[in-house]
């Protein structure tokens, strides 16, 4: 639920003042009456650990915050991304050791991954964390993903190589009023630091690590089997159920009320494993709001595995052998629309359907008033061209992304998974990553087997067989929460597919984002 909080320096004042200064920008959002107030959220919305407590806040703009990226990749363009750590270290000296990241003025880090020797960081030495002039961290690099830091650096959000599959990271938020430094003592190798810039310090705190955040672990360790966001007031659920034929389309909800969609289950009943598969991949949701369709997706990807069916807990979608289940928060102003096209060969018989929904009156105001966006779920499917990169999302207007779905078919080799990411804001390129399995933040082709985490995973990877034939094919999911990525005027993100745009393969992904 959105409300509006008024900072204690204005509880005296008259309310329309009052109500009128919260509507310019100092407007919050705070938990339900039952849970402890929240600081007021400013436009830049939530900092610190309020990127995950609040997920219903996901809509929200930020204008003027930019996300940005440190990583050891290969500026001319090859793929020496870390094997000889050629372009690791910004700087390297005696008295900093190797300086991966580094910011003046106010802002946040939002994840921190590494990899080399197959995912072992131990060479890496001690890892330094500096926030505004205080060394935070400072303890080697395989006891903190190790999780032997204590809260908050504990499972899940820190990993080592078998927790994030070849790969290790660090999504403890951590925002800066004036400046941050990370730095390891021995060249790293492989690494990516993701951050975000404020224009401002207002409600910017500076991350204390004594604070150990105990209700966001248990949050994130429930990921995948309850809603993360807080009640929402008069919340309701439409059951429906239904039989779908080849070809058939059911609408499961029709809403007429303004309001936001918080949660939404399917239910498919008994189905064989190859006719679960054969659904998965061809049936579609398809959500309008207002009167305009922006979730088309593939069912599978849309719940977090587009590749074959298998178990994702991720904090937003999840997917098992019983029900599939998403808590996006889905924001409306009249009207909204939720129906299953059936594309496949399969049958569905017994299926139900559960959509619930609430009127979150602040949240559909900040739509209104063009302080958030509309949900959107943009897919995309088809063959790679050589030469260039596979266009993720091209989008226009202000807006945030907040997560990706990926689904590669290709050879064997697996050398697909060498294409880097590319996310360009506003025009300008802001983040230029090492690979696709690094975006993911795994490594090694995920080297240690299939994985599903809260904000990463790779649930799903075949290798031949009548879902894959004759090929390989991975499927990924990363969400982007703490570093959600801010536009003003348009973004695009993009994959290579291998090294140079030299592999060829088939790729759908679907982009979870507001605008």
């Amino acid at each position: 639920m959105l409300l509006i909080l008024v900072p204690p320096a204005l509880r005296t004042a008259p309310r329309a003042a009052a109500l009128a200064l919260a509507i310019s920008g100092l407007g919050a959002l705070a938990t339900p009456a039952a849970a402890a107030p929240l600081p007021a959220f400013t436009p830049k919305g939530p900092v610190g650990w309020d990127t995950l407590r609040r997920v219903d806040a996901l809509p929200l703009h930020a204008p003027g915050v930019v996300t940005r990226q440190s990583s050891s990749y290969d500026p001319a363009g090859f793929n020496d991304d870390g094997f000889r750590g050629t372009h690791s270290c910004a700087r390297q000296n005696a008295a900093e050791g190797c300086v991966i990241a580094e910011h003046r003025g106010p802002g946040e880090i939002a994840s921190i991954w590494f990899t080399r020797d197959r995912g072992v960081v131990a060479r890496t030495g001690r890892l330094r964390i500096e926030i505004d002039g205080r060394r935070v961290v400072d303890a080697p690099l395989q006891a903190v993903v190790d999780g032997r830091l204590g809260a908050p650096f504990s499972f899940p959000l820190v990993a080592n190589r078998d927790g994030s599959s070849g790969g290790v990271y660090i999504k403890v938020p951590m925002p800066f009023r004036a400046s941050m430094k990370v730095s390891t003592q021995f060249n790293p190798r492989f690494h990516h630091v993701a951050y975000r810039t404020f224009p401002d310090t207002v409600g910017v705190p500076s991350f204390e690590r004594s604070d150990r955040a105990l209700d966001v672990l248990a949050r994130l360790r429930a990921a995948g089997r309850r809603d993360p966001k807080p009640p929402a007031p008069g919340a309701a659920t439409i059951r429906r159920a239904f039989n779908l034929a080849p070809g058939g389309r059911v609408v499961l909800a029709s809403l007429a009320r303004p309001g936001a969609i918080t949660a939404l289950t399917l239910r498919l009943g008994r189905l064989s494993a190859p006719d679960r598969a054969r659904l998965l991949r061809g049936a579609r949701l398809q959500i309008s709001f207002d009167g305009r369709r922006t979730v088309d997706s593939p069912l599978g990807e849309f719940f977090g595995s587009g590749v074959a069916p298998a178990t994702v807990r991720a904090l937003t979608f999840a997917q098992g052998a019983g029900a599939l289940s998403a808590w996006w928060p889905m924001p409306f102003r009249r009207a909204a629309t939720v129906s299953l096209v059936n594309a496949s060969s399969t049958r569905l018989t017994a299926a139900r359907a559960l959509v619930t929904h609430a009127p979150e009156p602040d949240l559909v105001a900040a739509l209104a008033q063009g302080r958030a966006g509309v949900f959107h779920a943009s897919s995309r499917r088809g063959y790679t061209v050589p030469a260039r990169d596979w266009t993720v999302l091209e989008a226009s207007g202000q807006g945030k992304l907040v997560g990706v779905t990926h689904s590669m078919r290709g050879p064997a080799s697996r050398r697909y998974l060498e294409g880097d990411e590319r996310v360009h804001v506003d025009g300008r390129l802001t983040m230029h990553g090492t690979g696709t399995e690094d975006f993911y933040e795994g490594g090694w082709y995920f080297i240690r087997g299939t994985f599903t985490r809260p904000l990463n995973g790779n649930p799903s990877h075949l290798i031949g067989g009548p879902q894959c034939p004759g090929s390989d094919c991975t499927g990924t999911y990363r969400l982007l929460l703490a570093d959600s990525i801010a536009f003003g005027s348009r973004l695009r993100l993009s994959f290579e597919h291998g090294n140079r745009n030299l592999v060829r393969g088939l790729y759908g992904t679907t982009a979870y984002w507001y605008g």
